[in-house]
């Protein structure tokens, strides 16, 4: 083989391998069969306690913090990917006020807390977009909310301060579902964000996402 035929081959070696790596970047997918996918971020809205600061300024909801894990299982042809994973949410609310009368002083102090651990399956529409950047998705979660009250209300009179609880005790753990929609932008190979829209512990989630 002369050493013009040598070149030649090496170049078509090399044109070669550059048509294969960017028919792999044309097709590949944000999510996809075992691709892992991690989101961390905040809540706004959603089904308890998200209505009550607009109505009394007495009481202050917290943003829900939002985190989920997924995994892509199986691929569904025409389709894109199964996703299957953990979700967890917590949420709480306080009222705080300080009423007074000729004789007493009133500090009330109440906080509610809701923690959702739950499982979810996802649909993601990766053969539809087709894109290593976008990665839209849907799904539905069940899970279980894990809830608690506490009052640390207390009255004071002459200087004596003493508990005002209302020793209430309320049953704020049950089952909970949802369903919801949702994309990520991935902005390296990595690291990108994510949306997701749906009726559950909050109606917006929105934060970072990591792909690995």
């Amino acid at each position: 083989m002369t050493m013009k035929s040598v070149k030649r081959s090496r170049m078509l070696f090399a044109m070669a391998l550059l048509a294969v790596s960017t028919i792999g970047e044309l097709h590949a997918q944000a999510f996809d069969k075992g691709v892992t996918a991690i989101n961390l971020g905040i809540g706004l809205g959603g089904a308890r306690y998200s209505y009550i600061s607009a109505y009394n300024s007495d009481y202050r909801t917290s943003p829900t913090l939002v985190a989920s894990i997924e995994h892509g299982m199986a691929s569904v042809d025409g389709a894109g990917a199964i996703g299957i994973g953990g979700f967890f949410g917590n949420k709480t609310v306080s009222y705080k006020r300080t009423s007074q009368t000729s004789s007493y002083v009133y500090d009330y102090n109440r906080k509610w807390s809701n923690t959702v651990i739950g499982l979810r399956g996802t649909l993601h529409l990766n053969e539809v977009i087709e894109s290593d950047k976008f990665d839209v998705y849907g799904g539905l979660m069940l899970g279980y909310n894990i809830g608690s009250y506490k009052d640390k209300s207390t009255r004071t009179q002459n200087g004596v301060t003493t508990d005002y609880s209302d020793n209430y005790h309320y049953n704020l753990s049950f089952v909970t579902w949802s369903t919801f929609v949702g994309g990520r932008y991935l902005f390296t190979d990595h690291i990108g964000a994510y949306l997701e829209l749906g009726y559950g512990v909050s109606y917006l989630n929105l934060g970072l996402t990591a792909k690995f």
